[in-house]
């Protein structure tokens, strides 16, 4: 045992050690998205040139390529680039000259075929599309092969060089003529990022297509196909969404997003340690060892940090804890019952980990379906969310329980604190209540949803949205002259210094960089967003599909894990909660925007979380064999053991969420909100909701006639001798 409490003691100083150590360095090497960093953001629509083809894979990818090689020109230094179905979103943080991204972006690049004295002999035009591709010689070794469209025009150019003295055809890509030229960039020709992508040597006329060969390797001729397909792209650019966000908003959410993570670790540390004393530290020291890790994995990946990825791994705070909740609180269940502390612990940690196991894998099914259907900032929520679910494991689940280990010959109190037998109480007879109260609450929220318009945000509406900050107070009567032409909609003042509102039109470039410099030139930061039709019926559909396709997967897989009367009283109890965080948003006229999605497929994630670990309970009850109580007294009883793990988690979870509101991070106000509702609504659906529901189901399927199988012959009734 002191052998097992040196190891413990160890490995606890190692995880401060190391955090203390890293924390700065990984903070450092963070790449921040142009929320928290300010920049510029634009969604384009790819479509064919010619209308009358399709937009295929290769189209797609040769446009992505050269978006990618343009960004290289302005010098941004951690840009992000999606492909969004048909479209494709590029975010620039860091970018102040939004005109020059915006033209750079847009305009395709150019291909020439120029000889060694600069002059253009054919554009790309000439080629195909895609105009290049790689193939390999009789040799094996690869080339560039040219598919050509105009055979007469390359015939004749290809002739003219092979005539001349040099017989060099050079390749340009946005060749300008002061300053660019070969004569004095031929060395560096084919090089990285130069003008001049080729130089070949032209000993006959060709009239159909070619190859350029040189001492290639796999990677330098697939550069050279991107980047001579990419001057010759067969699609055109639609802007269909923009995003604007000063540099002051950025400093300000990132000041904001960091010092609620402290606060909210702190919260979580000292609750932790009054409930459950020296485990609760330890636990806090891991989750703070927790938080490291998900930041460093994040740097690993490349992921972009954004204010919804913050909300993510602060959310993902407080569901780790329960991790440990869980385990803690299944040791005092154990010591309850009469064994000592450390036969408890190791029980306890057996019975918790298929349930803990369970519960992750849920939430893991919905962060996935956010990853797969999200838009670009949802699509970080999940990313986020994913690695935190991975990290939980390993470090509240593995390195935590190796860290508590070798302290289980302390004092029982000193150790887990206060260990009494939970308070019987009786759940199922307040379900009602609390299934009365929704009903009612719902018949409000329906009155509302048709008597008040809905506030949908542009996400779902079209429109421009605008959110102004000022370090002076700013003055209603400064922005409406502003924006006297416009219909300004949902203004409101978040306080002296901060205005949001919203316009039906959907502002073009010049638009918004009229109202931007109108809006400086009164010392007023702007972060402006436009979102077209276009965008706009995309994100409707993949919204019903990600919360349909969630809710399936969850209903198919507690099923699977458990029995079909669980997944279902699970999955009412989750439509309950939706139901009453859609009807508080429509009762109160808050926003419904994209971001608000999140919070319902996290509000599932979540919700089903605490509800598989409470289905746990009750099916391991209900298995022991000399278990005779009925399906309600095994649901209160059990329920009774639940209801402060319940409590507790769902005070962790929130104090992450009110720091946030408190703090003023307006930019993720509605997700904040939508997820408090949810938390606290799904932890009294999944005490009070699911096991009422499972416990109906159950007793109508005991009810259900049972088939006689008897096929032996049957007796014939005589009347009079066995009638």
């Amino acid at each position: 045992m002191k052998n097992k409490r040196t190891f413990s003691i160890l490995l606890v100083f190692s995880l401060i050690i190391i955090t203390i150590l890293c924390v700065k360095p990984v903070i450092n090497n963070i790449n921040f998205g142009l929320d928290l960093k300010g920049g510029f953001e634009v969604l384009y629509k790819v479509s064919p040139l010619d209308e009358t083809e399709e937009l295929t894979s290769d189209m797609l990818s040769s446009t992505y390529k050269s978006i990618n090689k343009r960004i290289d020109t302005l010098g941004v230094s951690e840009p992000e680039i999606s492909v969004e179905g048909d479209k494709i979103r590029v975010k620039l943080p860091g970018v102040t000259d939004e005109d020059e991204a915006r033209e750079r972006l847009s305009t395709p690049a150019v291909l020439t075929f120029r000889n060694s004295s600069d002059e253009l002999l054919m554009n790309s035009d000439v080629l195909d599309s895609p105009g290049a591709s790689l193939d390999y010689n009789q040799t094996g070794k690869p080339v560039v092969a040219l598919k050509i469209k105009d055979n007469d025009t390359f015939y004749r150019t290809t002739k003219k060089v092979s005539e001349s003295e040099d017989k060099l055809i050079v390749i340009w890509l946005d060749y300008d003529e002061n300053i660019h030229s070969y004569e004095t960039m031929k060395e560096e020709c084919g090089t990285n990022n130069a003008a001049c992508i080729s130089s070949a040597s032209v000993r006959e006329a060709f009239s159909s297509n070619v190859v350029i060969e040189g001492n290639f390797s796999v990677q330098e001729a697939e550069e050279l196909v991107d980047l001579i397909n990419s001057g010759s792209l067969p699609t055109k650019l639609e802007e269909v969404s923009t995003k604007t966000v000063d540099a002051f908003f950025g400093t300000n959410t990132l000041n904001i997003a960091a010092i609620s993570g402290v606060i909210t670790l702190v919260i979580i540390t000292i609750i932790m340690t009054v409930f459950y004393r020296l485990s609760g530290l330890i636990s806090s020291i891991c989750l703070v060892f927790y938080s490291l890790i998900v930041l460093a994995l994040f740097n690993a990946i490349d992921g972009v940090l954004t204010l919804t990825g913050i909300a993510a791994l602060i959310l993902g705070i407080g569901m780790a804890v329960d991790s440990s909740i869980v385990t803690l609180e299944k040791i005092k269940d154990e010591l309850n019952s009469g064994k000592k502390l450390d036969i408890a612990f190791n029980d306890a940690n057996k019975r918790s980990l298929v349930s803990l196991i369970d519960a992750n894998v849920t939430t893991l099914i919905v962060a996935v379906i956010l990853f797969i259907f999200g838009e670009s900032s949802v699509k970080g929520f999940g990313s986020m969310l994913i690695l935190t679910i991975i990290v939980t494991v390993i470090t509240m689940i593995v390195i935590n329980r190796l860290a508590l280990k070798g302290f289980l010959n302390l004092n029982t109190k000193l150790f887990i604190g206060n260990v009494k037998p939970s308070k019987k109480i009786n759940f199922m007879k307040h379900t009602i209540k609390f299934i009365a109260l929704y009903l009612i609450f719902v018949i409000i929220g329906i009155i509302f949803a048709f008597t008040q318009n809905i506030n949908f945000g542009i996400d779902f509406t079209g429109g421009t949205s605008f959110t102004l900050k000022s370090e002076d107070d700013i003055q209603d009567t400064v922005i409406k002259n502003i924006l006297s032409e416009y219909d300004l909609i949902d203004y409101s003042n978040i306080d002296a210094k901060q205005v949001e509102f919203r316009i039906k039109e959907v502002l073009d470039e010049n638009e918004i960089n009229s109202l931007k410099d109108a809006f400086d030139e009164s010392n007023i930061n702007s972060d402006i967003s436009v979102i077209s039709n276009i965008v706009k019926k995309d994100l409707t559909e993949n919204a019903i599909k990600s919360v349909i396709i969630a809710a399936l997967c969850i209903l198919i897989y507690v099923s699977i894990r458990f029995k079909f009367n669980y997944g279902l009283a699970s999955l009412i109890a989750l439509l309950i909660d939706i139901s009453v965080v859609i009807f508080t948003f429509i009762i109160f006229g808050i926003e419904i925007n994209f971001i608000f999605i999140a919070s319902i497929l996290t509000i599932l994630g979540y919700s089903i979380n605490d509800t598989i670990v409470i289905f746990d309970l009750i099916r391991e009850s209900k298995n022991k064999k000399e278990n005779k109580l009925n399906n309600e007294d095994i649901v209160n009883d059990c329920l009774s053991k639940a209801f402060t793990r319940s409590i507790l988690t769902t005070i962790t979870t929130l104090t992450s969420v009110v720091v946030l509101l408190i703090m003023g991070a307006s930019e993720i106000k509605e997700f904040n909100i939508a997820i408090l509702v949810g938390l606290i609504v799904g932890t009294f659906s999944s005490l009070f909701v699911a096991p009422y529901v499972w416990i109906k189901l159950e007793k109508r399927d005991s009810m259900k006639p049972k088939d006689d199988y008897d096929d032996g012959p049957e007796e014939k009734i005589i009347k009079g001798i066995n009638s």
